[in-house]
């Protein structure tokens, strides 16, 4: 988990704690993966603007 930030290590962490596989948990766990995965999508535009400058 070293590549996530505060509140995804937050998210993920409720998410693994729960004991029971609930709507709240899959719900945790998706946003999770979902601002994750739109973090690197900001990461990577920045990138291309930064090359191509």
């Amino acid at each position: 988990m070293s590549g996530l930030d505060y509140s995804q290590k937050r998210l993920l962490g409720k998410a693994l704690k729960s004991r029971k596989r609930d709507a709240r948990t899959r719900q945790l766990q998706i946003y999770a993966v979902l601002t994750g995965f739109l973090s690197m999508l900001i990461s990577f535009a920045t990138l291309v603007v930064w090359i191509l400058k």
